[in-house]
């Protein structure tokens, strides 16, 4: 396939040719994996790599034979295309062989793993898994409560397909034609805003069907008071009576309103957007304590919340914490 990353990117691996070597310095641009080689001797590996915010573009071509155990990705999902050769990717009981113009994706709910032949040479793109979700919720209108899976692979005919393979094209065109400053302000904040919106209306997901229904009716006034103030607040106690004060209506308004428009309890949505302000803080401090960052997003009871966290992002919130500082 014509589409590459411009190779005025330096190939992170051209100084690695030991199997260990190569598994270490993928492994902190993707996910910590197991790799094995059938081929023996020095490998020839090539990785290219354009970061964004809150993703990033990469090409990757082994150059041999090679078996991955990804295991879970954790805080990202992996969007793939493969270039050129063959590979097969295994995520919990699917298996599906790719080919040159395939579309798969890895997503942080399953354990993948991909077997590549020698000439396969795919292009990824990385997407932040706390920003994708954050999307996923602003675009229903609703709490992401269950886990964000991708179908794993899409065919060729499939639209979503051939706009993703469009939009790498572009994204790969533009890697070739600004120079660094210029990037940094090209690939900001609002082109992976797009990316997102355009993989989670494109792709087939969980949570396709709640998404095709379209936008949720406007939330009436005093929904979108207590639900700004919440979000303004979550360092701070926020009872329910005074919730109801600030959107000017009675507690039992108030619990009717979140229930048929935000499809939630007031609880349950300041549970929620705590969990995602904790995670995102774990992820960007790592130098801060977990209990300073519980304690200044208004938790107080840890047990009950570590536990939340735990269903919510599949591990603790100090295993979060500990992954960002060996990352």
């Amino acid at each position: 396939m014509e589409i590459a990353i411009s190779r005025k990117y330096r190939n992170r691996l051209i100084a690695s040719h030991a199997r260990e070597d190569i598994e270490r310095e993928v492994s902190q641009v993707l996910c910590p994996h197991r790799m094995e080689v059938v081929d023996r001797g020095p490998l020839k590996a090539e990785l290219y790599g354009v970061m964004l915010h809150q993703a990033a573009l990469l090409e990757l071509h082994y150059g041999s034979e090679t078996r991955i155990d990804a295991g879970d990705l954790g805080d990202h999902y992996l969007f793939r295309t493969t270039l050129t050769g063959r590979c097969a990717l295994e995520s919990g009981s699917e298996r599906v062989a790719l080919g040159a113009g395939s579309l798969s994706v890895s997503s942080p709910a399953r354990v993948s793993r991909i077997v590549t032949d020698r000439e396969c040479r795919n292009l990824l793109l990385r997407i932040d898994r706390q920003a994708l979700e954050v999307k996923l919720a602003e675009l229903l209108q609703d709490s992401v409560r269950q886990p964000l899976v991708f179908d794993l692979s899409m065919n060729d005919t499939h639209t979503g397909t051939t706009l993703f393979l469009s939009t790498l094209r572009y994204l790969c065109n533009l890697c070739d034609q600004f120079d660094e400053p210029s990037r940094e302000r090209i690939f900001g904040r609002d082109l992976t805003q797009w990316l997102m919106t355009m993989l989670l209306s494109q792709l087939p997901h969980s949570y396709s069907t709640a998404l095709s229904k379209g936008a949720a009716t406007p939330l009436p006034a005093h929904v979108r008071r207590a639900r700004d103030y919440i979000d303004a607040h979550l360092d701070e106690p926020l009872l329910m009576d005074a919730l109801a004060r600030e959107a000017g209506v009675s507690t039992r308004t108030l619990q009717n309103g979140f229930n048929q428009f935000l499809n939630t309890s007031p609880g349950g949505y300041i549970r929620e957007r705590r969990l995602e302000a904790v995670h995102r803080a774990l992820q960007d401090e790592p130098e801060r304590s977990v209990t300073d960052i519980f304690v200044a997003h208004g938790v107080h009871s840890f047990g009950h919340f570590a536990k939340a966290y735990a269903r919510r992002f599949g591990c603790l919130p100090s295993a979060t914490a500990k992954r960002r500082v060996h990352s």
